[in-house]
């Protein structure tokens, strides 16, 4: 038997997504008055701040997941065979290259398809969200400048494009590790929590776009 929900682990993955998109903006309307996104120096201290959250074990992760490639291999090959599945393509446990390194070292591998999902860890939400956090304060302007309803809709207009130009040249991911694939999910959370410090909120035009938003027909395919 299965619970329809839980059997279905995309959901919890858009749902932690949406999450971080609500909770980015929770934070910043927080700071704000503190720490005013017109100053680069926010843009950096919140580059930072992200990204000693998660690489440092991160960077442990990997390590290990990289040394334990072939063993992990091997076990995932008897797994397989106990459930009657295809094997798993091995370039994912077992490639220790420099270039491999490199890119998940540099949280870039989301944006390269081969490389997107070639360790044993499920680690591409974690490039996924490094480009989130890559792009938040460049968002987080656009919306002083415009407002929430408008930027929501630029922003997912861009990534719309993006994601059609992709299926015209057969770009394909073998997750969706690319941002334009999953920024719709983001500015849902980020929707969400920008009615909540308004003092004329109008929750009901936020949720209308939020949902509609989430039901963009792309991200599950990966492109």
């Amino acid at each position: 038997w299965q619970i329809p929900i839980v059997s279905e682990p995309d959901l919890g993955v858009d749902l932690f997504i949406m999450l971080s998109g609500f909770l980015m903006v929770f934070h910043y309307q927080l700071r704000q008055e503190k720490e005013p996104w017109q100053r680069p120096e926010t843009w950096l201290k919140f580059w930072t701040r992200r990204y000693f959250r998660i690489a440092p074990l991160f960077y442990v992760m990997l390590f290990l997941a990289l040394a334990l490639g072939p063993y992990l291999y091997d076990c995932r090959i008897i797994i397989d065979d106990f459930l009657s599945r295809s094997h798993q393509a091995p370039e994912r446990y077992l490639d220790g290259s420099l270039k491999n390194i490199v890119a998940h070292l540099t949280f870039l591998f989301g944006l390269v398809p081969s490389l997107a999902y070639r360790t044993p860890l499920p680690d591409w939400s974690l490039g996924l969200e490094m480009q989130f956090y890559a792009v938040f304060p460049a968002v987080m302007l656009l919306v002083r400048r415009l407002d929430w309803i408008r930027s929501a809709l630029v922003v997912a207009a861009a990534g719309c494009v993006i994601v059609f130009a992709m299926r015209l040249l057969s770009i394909h991911f073998p997750m969706p590790s690319f941002l334009p694939l999953k920024m719709q999910i983001f500015l849902c959370g980020m929707l969400l929590a920008g009615v909540v410090h308004q003092t004329r909120p109008r929750p009901f035009r936020y949720l209308a776009l939020a949902m509609l938003l989430a039901a963009l027909p792309f991200g599950g395919g990966q492109g």
